[in-house]
């Protein structure tokens, strides 16, 4: 068995308006080669259209990775929405990703295997 089918990763991803980013954020967790990831985005009640977005891309993905949003029913900040995806997470791993980042494609991966 490898790395790969043992260890998932949760990628935790607190948005609130980044709307001019979020679309490179989501497609950079999308092209990790690394397999076993999750994806927690935390809506921490932004006002802008970045959930929608992030929805948009979602829907039309077919990947391996498993996508959820969270919502806060009123901005908490960034500390709290990251521990709102780190309590629903359930990888091995957890990787703090800021909506307004991005990751190369080999991040997950290296991270793991190193």
């Amino acid at each position: 068995m490898n790395c790969q089918e043992r260890m998932k990763v949760t990628i935790i991803i607190p948005v609130y308006n980044i709307s001019k980013y979020i679309e490179r954020c989501i497609d950079s967790v999308i092209r990790q080669t690394y397999k076993g990831i999750e994806c927690i985005i935390v809506d921490d009640a932004s006002q802008d259209d970045s959930i929608i977005k992030c929805e948009r891309i979602i829907s039309s993905y077919k990947g391996p990775i498993k996508f959820s949003i969270l919502h806060h029913s009123q901005n908490r900040g960034l500390s709290a929405a990251r521990n709102t995806g780190t309590a629903s997470a359930s990888g091995d791993y957890l990787y703090y990703l800021d909506g307004d980042d991005e990751l190369t494609p080999m991040c997950i991966e290296t991270l793991i295997t190193s």
